[in-house]
């Protein structure tokens, strides 16, 4: 919880109080496409995202007019300490697209979000269509535990 939306939280109301006025600015928060679709596994984990996107949505109002506040989800981009790579090629076969996300996609997906200016309290899940929940339902558990 510290991390994942204790932090952001801070740092974005340090970030608006000091911030030059008059000026439009931008916040995009990091957060996970599984606040769409949760699932049973990494509960503290998709809690503490939850609560990052529900952050998100409430300060695109609070912040607003001259700070937007949106958010990325991306789905499996990197493999995990805990993954071997096959365990990593299975969790991303499984997805609609049947492909990695791109960390590149994701600094696509945010030069899109800095560039629409009537964006706000959005989320653009860069997650192959997992959050669709197609080949690994919410109940199953991802590929590495």
């Amino acid at each position: 919880m510290q991390i994942n939306l204790r932090a952001p939280f801070v740092l974005i109301q340090e970030f608006a109080r000091r911030r030059p006025k008059g000026v439009p600015a931008n916040v995009v928060n990091l957060i996970d496409e599984r606040v769409w679709n949760p699932t049973p596994f990494f509960v503290s984990y998709t809690v503490s995202k939850m609560g990052l996107w529900g952050l998100t949505q409430t300060l695109a109002l609070a912040l607003a007019p001259e700070v937007r506040v949106n958010a990325i989800g991306p789905g499996p981009t990197l493999q995990s300490v805990h993954q071997t790579p096959e365990q990593f090629r299975r969790q991303w076969a499984m997805m609609p697209l049947r492909r990695p996300i791109g960390v590149e996609e994701i600094c696509r997906a945010l030069r899109f979000i800095l560039d629409a200016p009537s964006m706000t309290g959005q989320m653009i899940a860069l997650d192959g269509g997992q959050h669709l929940g197609w080949a690994q339902p919410s109940g199953v558990a991802p590929a590495a535990d």
